[in-house]
């Protein structure tokens, strides 16, 4: 009897396994590895959906039930895909079925109709008219003759040609009629909406051509890392790279780490290739994703970008992965499956001989590391695309400003730097790390802060929708005045912003300011609307969030300001130093890529840091020395692999006592690690204790990520999950994020 080993939807970990389903004979013929299939599960038998993982002929049946129903389709799951699949459930200690919905295609995701599966989303159909050239055409009116002169060879939507042509849609109806025009249904096509014009062929400089030639020149499978400062043209490297790709009859993949800086690259890659660039990306809808997917599954797209999950893309023949700003936290995945992009393509570009090539003007310290020690390729880029000067930067002692009395959100001389740029015709960008408009409030009496009543953070306001605001559910609530607990007087304080935004207005009151975070960018394609209205000089000022720091290239910005970069400063974690520093240098390069005469500000309460010094400076070299320096002293990647292990509940002290048990069996367990290296940390809470009424509790493991420490730590999860009296879910993240 055939029999399917199935992946279950809503798994886990304690009964995370292939299932083994029977398959009707009525699917016998049909099924196939990577099908999804709809069983029944559990006592109920409730039905849930499933991944078909192997297949195989089986004599014993006795106790197996049968699979319900069967989808196949024609771009189901590949084999290197479930080869994904295995590495992504190996390394990220996720679910099978987690690790399958990374690689299932858009097409593949259905949801249970009575019993059966039917498909979520579909793509549209819609006419397309073209010319029938076996009709001799005669006697037709100019129009008509237009018309058929227009559809051949090719095939338009009615819009289309009404559009094209200035006709209605009865002259279309009367070629029809005669035979001379054919209709038939296609899949609506959709479009990359950018003005995208033909440009030109890209001639690299020297220093271009060099990072080109070393990289095409290379014949081994390390990646590479080109380390390039701020506008010095690693763009340009990366077209003529795909282009040489493409050539090749290979396809090529280009990863960003924010959707906002997707509209300015798609601009570049069409303009030089075409329609054959498609796009992946969450602000999609799901048809839109769904048409992007089946254009790269079939061929017809050869160069795919997108953010993180884009990764996944089912490119036949790679030939190429660049990961542009691989410094980027985005890159790293922190719900299940916790991945990292950059580590699937390493796996990707090593299992299909594609080259991997990642860039950065401030790269991770962990590729720094590695380039320097020839586990990659290490490119450098150290002057900007025509010799540009790096801005001017300017640092502003708030505490000093407040000694003279000077105490807005933005100090005196940062107005008038601003004041004078919009009289002078040029543009501006202020970066402040936190949206809404005041950060806390705070009470007068008891000092008691406003908090959300389901996570342990404090509330924002928001003034524009006169709410406050919780950044981690999503919850709203009034705003108050009065202390909930004494009935003393509320004071808001904090800016984000909403203020800075405000306070501009007020303070010039004839600047056109434009806000960019994500209260403004919630819509669908709001990102790309906003860049070009920036672009075509519709503000004078752009005040956003860490999505106006990186990748954007406006020819008029001459002036950038940095408010708030304190808080990034003095964040525990081990790499907060690396997160300011990037930030800080990235933000920076933004002005002045097309003029000699341009300034950065940075306002802060810690003018004497060294990290803002560094970064003044762009001496990349400087901090990356004093960071390793600081990471070996204390043992933090590259050194170490950062692993946590989390526990969840909705009753704290079950979270505190499981992850302390979690330690003893680790403790119990550890003579299997045959020496490994392995230190512990905790069990401690989160820094957010509470997210959505749940208590999270840490384990925090440094160790070496080799498949001896994962065989041991799964050893350690099986050992946990068999006492019944542990209660709390638990789940590891590699290298995480947020500590």
């Amino acid at each position: 009897m055939l029999t399917a080993g199935v992946a279950i939807d809503k798994a886990t970990l304690n009964f995370d396994r292939e299932f083994s389903y029977i398959v009707p004979a009525q699917f016998a013929q049909t099924i196939r590895v990577g099908a999804n299939v709809l069983v029944p599960f559990g006592r109920g038998n409730t039905l849930r959906q499933g991944v078909v993982l192997s297949l195989e002929h089986t004599e014993n049946i006795k106790g197996l039930k049968a699979i319900a129903d069967v989808k196949t389709e024609q771009w189901a799951v590949t084999p290197f895909a479930l080869k994904l699949v295995e590495y992504i459930k190996e390394t990220t200690f996720c679910t099978y079925y987690d690790a399958a919905k990374t690689v299932i295609p858009y097409g593949s995701q259905y949801k249970i109709s009575n019993g059966k599966l039917e498909l979520k989303h579909r793509l549209q159909k819609e006419k397309y008219y073209t010319a029938n050239l076996a009709v001799q055409a005669e006697k037709l009116t100019q129009k008509q003759q237009n018309v058929y002169a227009y559809l051949q060879n090719q095939h338009k939507t009615i819009k289309q040609i009404c559009d094209d042509c200035a006709v209605t849609k009865a002259v279309v109806d009367n070629l029809a009629a005669k035979g001379l025009v054919l209709a038939e249904e296609r899949e609506k096509q959709l479009h990359i909406e950018f003005s995208a014009e033909k440009a030109a062929d890209i001639q690299l400089n020297s220093f271009q051509q060099k990072v080109f030639d070393e990289i095409t020149a290379a014949e081994d499978n390390k990646p590479h890392l080109i380390y390039g400062v701020t506008s010095s043209g690693k763009t340009a490297v990366f077209i003529k790279l795909i282009q040489r790709t493409l050539q090749q009859g290979k396809t090529a993949m280009l990863l960003v780490p924010e959707i906002s800086l997707t509209p300015q690259v798609i601009n570049h890659l069409c303009s030089h290739f075409g329609d054959t660039v498609s796009v992946l990306h969450s602000k999609l809808t799901q048809k839109e994703r769904l048409w992007h997917y089946s254009r790269v599954q079939k061929g017809r797209a050869k160069v795919v970008v997108g953010t993180r999950s884009a990764v996944f893309a089912p490119c036949d023949n790679i030939g190429l992965i660049i990961i542009d700003e691989e410094h980027e936290k985005t890159f790293k995945s922190e719900n299940s499956p916790r991945y990292s992009a950059i580590r699937v393509a390493s796996f990707i570009a090593k299992e299909k001989g594609a080259k991997l090539v990642l860039a950065s003007a401030t790269p991770s310290i962990e590729s720094y590391y590695l380039a320097k020690n020839g586990y990659y390729h290490l490119h450098k880029m150290e002057k900007r695309y025509n010799d540009m000067p790096l801005p001017q930067v300017e640092v502003i002692d708030m505490r000093m400003q407040a000694m003279m009395g000077d105490t807005g959100v933005l100090s005196d001389p940062v107005i008038k730097y601003l004041s004078d740029n919009i009289k002078d015709g040029r543009q501006s960008i202020i970066l402040i790390n936190r949206r809404g408009y005041s950060t806390v409030g705070v009470c007068k009496e008891c000092s008691e802060t406003l908090q959300c009543d389901s996570c342990s953070v404090n509330l924002v306001k928001h003034k524009n929708d006169n709410k406050l605001s919780c950044h981690y559910c999503s919850k709203s609530y009034k705003i108050i005045d009065r202390c909930p607990k004494c009935g003393g007087e509320i004071q808001y304080v904090g800016y984000g912003t909403q203020r800075v935004e405000e306070y501009i207005t007020q303070c010039i009151p004839q600047a056109r300011v434009l806000r960019m975070d994500a209260d403004t960018t919630a819509k669908t394609d709001a990102h790309s609307q906003m860049l070009k209205d920036f672009a075509d000089k519709k503000y004078d000022i752009l005040v956003g969030t860490q999505m106006v720091a990186k990748g954007l290239d406006f020819k008029d910005v001459s002036l950038v300001c940095v408010l708030g970069i304190d808080g990034a400063l003095n964040q525990e974690s081990y790499n907060s130093s690396e997160s300011a520093f990037s930030l800080l240098t990235q933000v920076i390069g933004r002005a002045g890529r097309w003029t000699d005469e341009a300034l950065a500000v940075v306002q802060t309460y810690d003018s004497a840091n060294p990290i803002i010094s560094m970064a003044q400076k762009a001496d990349y070299e400087s901090f990356y020395n004093s960071e390793i320096a600081f990471r070996r002293l204390n043992i933090y990647p590259p050194f170490c692999t950062m692993c946590q292990v989390a526990f969840t509940n909705e009753k704290e002290t079950a979270a505190a006592r499981d992850s302390a048990r979690f330690l003893q069996i680790i403790q119990k367990l550890s003579p299997k690690l045959d020496g490994a290296p392995l230190v512990v940390l905790g069990p401690v809470p989160f820094s957010v204790s509470m997210v959505n009424g749940i208590y999270r509790y840490r384990l925090t493991l440094k160790c070496k990520n080799t498949k001896k420490f994962r065989d041991f730590l799964r050893l350690v999860i099986d050992e946990y999950l068999k006492e019944t009296e542990n209660k709390s879910d638990i789940y590891v993240n590699m290298n995480p994020v947020n500590e």
